[in-house]
């Protein structure tokens, strides 16, 4: 039920427990955290350890925390402090607007815990109650379209996405997903499965109190059979980023008709006949419709309950809470300890209400805050790329103006929305202060609301997808458009007092990243309309494909799984390198200068990462580890060979014939 994705503030595993005595708690954040370098190393040998072992040995993780990249990291929790201060003061505050309102019940029906607890309780009993009364899969799956609204469906979602031919039209995505681990590699661990079955066990006696030990071992035992069956249809990690950028549209009609037991009419009701329908994963649906005549029906309604109950099942239900915190920790890389309630409950309204939070603080947080150098480093890098592009060698004639046309007309979004459409708030709702499940249900039915309705009309390109004070940014090939919110213009991925050449190597290679997808393996499939529309010749897709294959080959044998990584680590080049270009035009300047940009892109991946979840990242994350992305890429820079004067046979120093040069 109403699966948000979490919030999750960093932390990391102490490399160094001498020096870990005088480090700051990670919840006091300095604004400007020192990176010493480490003279003991040579920074040709190992970039990664030169700029970050220092900084990484005296950290000390938060036992609430799995990871800290400091530049992201430190950023965050910065934010989540004024946004926890903020929350203590809702409860006695007067006198607030309609959206502020919002998020003060919403905080306060998940801080009143014996209220919360009674919440999930009935919730629980009342949903395993209806789903266990079901006799068919016929009635399965129409409760399951019918719930569409509240997010409890189980074998199809609807949701909002540019028409693929036509970007200013909106279509209808639909697909499900019933993978109820991270990856199929996971399948494969006779220990963790053997555990995974024992949490199935805990949770189903938990939902059902009166079952038997033995019927919950079986009815376990055919959840994970189903799931072993399932992941052999269901697309490995790095096939399903490649299916975003590929058309599968089809009528409502044909999809009624293929799949007749998915009741397909009953989901399609709530929009336009004419919409077309994007399906990306259609191995899920085939799959459904064949097992929905062959499995047993109790098998469907656990799965049913597991993936709408796993998430909600807390206070009233601790035994299960631990056991899977438990599990999760030892498995993938959980933390030791969760945070305290104020914390968890701050993090649970700015998950559904980010842009309500952001709104409320983000002049507060950022004061009379000064676009002008952070347009001018924009600025610089869109030139650079387009320097780059007109001087290419190996696109043909028509593909090199089409890229040109992508970058030149790209559209940046800076710092922060300055309207309502730009916002794009979720519609407005009454919350209860004193019924946290009521409220999942009321922000639920508000997404949907807006979700239909965004199927319905023109799509509006001046939407931010994320809140201002998100510490990220990110490039949407549909609408060719690039977002760089205000939340991550902090230290080190921005001085706001520091040269331009500095800013240039930090922020500037994050916008040269997202401005890089516009023409990575799969950015570059759609036109500066934001139309999928394959505009390079065969001959230059071959070229191209040349040339990601090596940047495949490079981090296959950096232990990462190098054509997951290849959009990432593609951006990541073209971003260091016209960085660098813009930082130093026909490569002049002061080695100083060049010395102060690499360290300055290389402190935006110094991180600390719990083991097991670092082996969770390497198999679902598209981008590379933080090492890897200092590493791998300076390697492909013969300016930083200049600059810290690195020798052939230099393991940060390639042969010529050996770099990468995608653009």
């Amino acid at each position: 039920m109403f699966k948000l994705s979490l919030f999750i503030v960093a932390g990391f595993v102490s490399l160094s427990a001498n020096a870990a005595k005088t480090q700051k708690p990670s919840s006091d954040i300095p604004e400007k955290r020192e990176f010493p370098l480490n003279p003991k190393v040579n920074a040709c040998e190992d970039f990664h350890k030169y700029v970050c072992s220092e900084v990484e040995a005296s950290f000390k993780l938060r036992p609430d925390r799995s990871y800290h990249d400091f530049a992201f990291s430190d950023s965050n929790e910065r934010i989540l402090e004024a946004k926890k201060k903020f929350m203590k003061g809702l409860p006695s505050a007067k006198g607030l607007d309609a959206r502020t309102q919002q998020v003060k019940d919403f905080y306060l029906s998940c801080m009143n815990a014996p209220a919360k607890a009674k919440s999930e309780k009935a919730y629980v009993t009342r949903f395993a109650r209806e789903i266990n009364a079901l006799s068919s899969v016929q009635e399965l799956v129409a409760y399951s379209n019918k719930h569409l609204a509240t997010g409890e469906s189980l074998f199809v979602n609807l949701w909002p996405q540019n028409n693929q031919d036509n970007s200013d039209k909106m279509d209808a995505g639909i697909g499900a997903r019933f993978m109820l681990l991270p990856d199929h590699k996971y399948y494969e661990d006779a220990k963790l499965m053997k555990d995974f079955k024992e949490l199935l066990i805990t949770f189903l006696q938990s939902v059902e109190p009166g079952i038997k030990k033995s019927v919950a071992e079986k009815r376990a035992q055919d959840m994970i059979d189903q799931q072993k069956e399932y992941i052999k249809n269901y697309p490995i990690a790095n096939v399903r980023r490649q299916r975003w950028s590929e058309k599968r549209n089809f009528s409502q009609a044909d999809l009624i008709k293929k799949y007749p037991l998915q009741q397909l009419k009953d989901v399609f009701v709530h929009i336009p006949n004419e919409t077309s329908v994007n399906l990306p994963i259609p191995e899920t649906l085939d799959f459904t419709e064949k097992d929905l005549t062959t499995r047993p029906l109790q098998v469907w309604k656990d799965l049913y309950l597991y993936s709408n109950l796993d998430n909600v099942m807390d206070d009233a239900y601790q035994k299960y809470f631990k056991a899977a915190f438990k599990f999760n920790k030892v498995y993938f890389g959980g933390p030791e300890k969760r945070p305290d309630r104020q914390e968890r409950c701050t993090v649970q309204a700015t998950n559904y209400f980010t842009k309500e939070m952001d709104a409320a603080l983000v002049d507060k947080l950022f004061p009379n805050f000064d676009e002008s150098k952070v347009q001018e480093v924009a600025s610089r890098i869109r030139t650079s790329i387009a320097d780059g592009i007109k001087a290419n060698k190996w696109l043909s004639k028509d593909a090199r103006k089409e890229a040109l046309n992508k970058i030149e007309k790209a559209r940046l979004q800076l710092v922060k929305p300055h309207n309502d459409r730009e916002w794009d708030f979720v519609p407005q709702r009454t919350y209860d202060p004193s019924d946290y499940i009521k409220n999942m249900y009321t922000y639920a039915d508000a997404s949907w609301e807006k979700s239909m309705k965004e199927i319905r009309e023109p799509a509006n390109k001046d939407a931010w997808g994320m809140g201002p004070l998100t510490v990220n940014a990110y490039y949407n090939p549909s609408e060719n458009k690039f977002v760089l919110p205000i939340g991550i213009l902090q230290f080190p991925f921005y001085d706001k007092d520091g040269s331009v050449i500095e800013n240039l190597g930090a922020v500037g290679a994050v916008i040269g990243h997202e401005l890089g997808h516009s023409v990575d393996d799969q950015g570059s499939k759609y036109d500066h309309t934001g139309r999928l529309n394959q505009w390079m010749t065969m001959k230059d897709l071959a070229e191209f494909s040349k040339r990601g294959e090596k940047m495949i080959d490079q981090f296959n044998k950096a232990e990462h799984d190098g054509k997951l990584t290849l959009g990432e680590n593609v951006a990541d080049l073209v971003g260091l390198s016209f960085g660098y270009n813009a930082a130093f035009p026909k490569n002049e300047g002061k080695i100083e200068d060049k010395k102060t940009f690499f360290v300055a892109y290389a402190r935006l991946w110094c991180q600390v990462v719990r083991p097991e979840l670092e082996a969770r990242l390497r198999k679902t994350d598209p981008h590379a580890s933080g090492p890897a992305r200092i590493n791998e890429q300076v390697k492909h820079q013969p300016g930083f060979s200049e600059a810290f004067s690195c020798k052939p046979g230099d393991k940060m120093s390639l042969p010529e014939s050996e770099r990468i040069q995608i653009w």
